[in-house]
């Protein structure tokens, strides 16, 4: 069986979602192929953060519903491992009921004319004449493959990346290294004691919990809690055992809402996020947050981005690799470059221990302020004359050389990302400099090359 559209969109998370809507807005014919069915549609084990100026951009395509705000965020406590200082770090948001909010998105796709597939596994890529034709099915009730053929796929299959994975030897298909990604487990819970201060996200950074990574508590309400953690995919270690020895004893739980777990990427961007008749959205595009693991917001821009990128395809009759490469340059120079920025960050805090987290969060080496830029504007060199005076004063110079190289290295490395090539002809000399560039920075910080996977 074979179907013909215009794009075919594989995967019905935030990304090809709100992809489906905005191409189906902007009238082409439009596919949305999603494994789940029914009630299913729009389950996902998340999160559930979403920042503010998300939603105001957002909002300029798509009136977000109401309903799917559960908790209005004031901002972020972040915890050190002894729990003896709190840091607050001030930046609006909201707790999403996540699964309305998936369901919301479908129900805004098929209602600007984007026809539904639930129950459909996108399982490869069709490929012809070295370029992306389509996308190949299999109806998971019946077990009928299914052909989908497109001027254009979209590949938002999650971190799993199903069609761009399968592409080996293009420049999309760049595999995940065990380095790359973060293994999570979370539970919502129901919890007997209510929480203290529910307008803030907890983060708590504790490398014998969460080795590098942290655990959380993201609350819907006082009592409705997020809880989960995430560690460093190298290590090998299964989060959920981590969770039920250190984490679920600290609450007194009524009843869990939903659990779940999975990998997530957390890592620089990808080299290119297209293909001849393909792109990439959202976690399949590895386009998260790699300090805190954070995709929505990603899911949405990269969604917003492509979109264009694609309906400019449509207006030329072009959708070869040279004319998606727009999407490439627009994702470097609005997230990618702070996306590798943070990596470096992630890098450095892999690197430390309990006691360097305590020391360095009691003393306030960087402030809330300085945190909160860090992560909404990118790096701040004037923070590198604050460390030099501070080596005088506090102690641990080999700490703050640390942290300053790191913040030197960020800089660095996200002007190479703003100066990503226009086309695929400057790639492999700008990708070489990139490498070169982390190579030297994981030698200073005690780390080997950049792994290949």
């Amino acid at each position: 069986m074979t179907e013909q559209y215009d794009v075919v969109v594989a995967g019905a998370g935030t990304a090809g979602a709100y992809a489906s809507y905005l191409l189906a807005k902007a009238g082409l014919k439009v596919a949305l192929l999603e494994s789940k069915s029914g009630d299913q549609i729009g389950v996902k084990t998340c999160g559930d953060g979403l920042g503010l100026h998300h939603v105001e951009r957002m909002s300029k395509y798509l009136t977000p519903n109401p309903k799917v705000f559960q908790n209005k965020i004031e901002g972020v406590e972040l915890i050190s491992p002894d729990q003896k200082t709190t840091l607050i770090v001030r930046g609006e948001g909201y707790v999403l009921d996540r699964f309305a909010w998936g369901k919301w998105l479908v129900e805004e796709a098929v209602r600007a004319g984007a026809v539904l597939y639930e129950g459909h596994t996108a399982t490869a890529p069709i490929v012809e004449n070295g370029s992306v034709v389509g996308v190949k099915a299999v109806e998971r009730t019946s077990g009928v493959a299914k052909e989908f053929r497109a001027r254009v796929v979209i590949d938002s299959t999650g971190s799993a990346a199903v069609l761009r994975s399968k592409l080996i030897g293009w420049l999309v298909s760049e595999p995940l290294h065990p380095e790359d990604v973060s293994h999570a487990y979370r539970e919502i819970i129901y919890s007997e004691e209510p929480l203290e201060n529910p307008q803030y996200i907890k983060i708590y950074l504790d490398m014998v919990v969460a080795p590098g990574g942290y655990w959380w508590i993201f609350p819907r309400n006082a009592t409705m809690l997020n809880v989960g953690l995430g560690i460093w995919g190298i290590l090998k270690q299964n989060p959920r055992i981590n969770y039920e020895k250190f984490i679920l004893s600290k609450f007194k739980v009524r009843g869990k809402y939903h659990i779940g777990g999975g990998f997530i990427p957390t890592r620089r961007p990808l080299k290119s996020l297209v293909g001849n008749g393909i792109v990439a959205l959202g976690d399949a595009a590895a386009a998260v947050n790699p300090i805190h693991g954070g995709g929505i917001g990603q899911a949405l821009l990269t969604a917003e981005l492509s979109s264009k990128v694609i309906t400019k395809a449509f207006e030329k009759g072009d959708f070869s690799e040279k004319t998606l490469w727009e999407y490439n340059v627009l994702y470097m120079r609005e997230w990618g470059y702070r996306q590798a920025q943070l990596d470096v960050l992630r890098l450095m805090l892999q690197t430390l221990d309990n006691d360097d987290l305590n020391f360095g969060l009691s003393r306030k080496i960087l402030t809330e302020d300085e945190i909160y830029h860090l992560a909404a504007k990118g790096t701040n060199l004037s923070l590198l004359d604050k460390f030099k005076v501070m080596m005088q004063f506090l102690g641990r110079p080999a700490l703050l050389r640390k942290l300053g190289t790191s913040i030197q290295y960020a800089k660095e490395i996200g002007d190479l990302y703003l100066a990503y090539p226009e086309d695929r002809a400057g790639l492999e000399r700008w990708h070489a400099g990139v490498v070169k560039k982390y190579n030297e920075f994981r030698e200073k910080i005690g780390l080997g090359p950049l792994p290949t996977a």
